[in-house]
């Protein structure tokens, strides 16, 4: 689980250990790990302790990893220490990202490659620390995080953006790659989410809201469904679905999980 200490990976991580699985809880845990973010903190080790204390509340084994999703290498030794530790590793949950707000045409090239570097190499950088082992045991769930942005343009944020339809040509192509190792890939695409990042001062501005109530106010007008924003625990449990018996034909797809925004997507 990748972005495990807070938001949707640590939900996804205690949804996943109260249905069995052991956790390997891999965080940066660094508040100030990619410096152009400025509208919110990352998290911190305080938070990535606690994400443990969760899961083991629930009766499971909880692995802290502090690993950044920008260093293949790091990752390679994370996906070893998992099986060292746990033995095994069936399921990756390729969580970690981050916003960084900007008009395009003001946005300078590292906070475009901030972003990318976290979301979209980030998620390869993922797989490709984990793929070796499900393959050899030929079985295995990658599941990665995209979003709304991924599904639409999204003006203000398009660094973000393109991560997230690229997280979702990333899915599409992998899945077909890896289908004959049994291993199925999909993706997850949010909307609007009760998170630090959705709350931040970045994401307020770039929708002209004042405030968390205005910001409310126009995700209530985008959804079809009455609620202003999901919880995280609402993602994790469409994430866990992917990762069960019933969903061992499901591969290559993405789950949408935006409160009926999505039936306005036309791709």
């Amino acid at each position: 689980m990748t972005g495990a200490a807070r938001g949707i990976g640590l939900a996804t991580a205690v949804e996943l250990a109260r249905q069995g699985a052991d956790i390997a809880l891999l965080d940066i845990a660094q508040p100030q790990g990619v410096r152009n973010i400025h509208s919110y903190r990352l998290a911190n080790r305080t938070e990535l302790e606690k994400a443990v204390r969760l899961v083991q509340a629930e009766g499971r084994r909880a692995l802290p990893i502090v690993a950044d999703v920008r260093d293949l290498a790091a990752m390679k030794q994370a996906a070893e220490t998992t099986l060292r530790e746990l033995g095994g590793l069936d399921i990756l949950v390729a969580n970690a990202g981050i916003a960084i707000w900007s008009p395009f045409d003001e946005m300078t090239s590292q906070q475009w490659s901030d972003v990318i570097d976290v979301n979209l190499t980030g998620v390869a950088n993922s797989m490709w620390a984990v793929i070796p082992h499900m393959q050899k045991q030929k079985r295995g769930r990658i599941i990665a995080v995209s979003s709304i942005g991924g599904r639409m343009g999204v003006a203000g944020v398009a660094n973000y953006s393109a991560t997230k339809w690229g997280v979702i040509g990333l899915v599409k192509s992998v899945a077909l790659e890896l289908g004959q190792d049994n291993i199925t890939v999909n993706a997850v695409a949010p909307g609007a989410v009760n998170t630090p990042l959705y709350r931040s001062e970045g994401q307020r501005r770039s929708t002209s809201a004042n405030t968390a109530q205005d910001q409310d106010k126009v995700a209530l007008a985008y959804h079809a469904l009455p609620i202003p924003a999901l919880e995280p625990t609402d993602v994790a449990t469409a994430i866990a679905f992917l990762t069960k018996d019933d969903a061992q034909y499901i591969s290559g797809a993405v789950l949408d999980v935006a409160a009926g925004g999505n039936a306005r997507y036309t791709a």
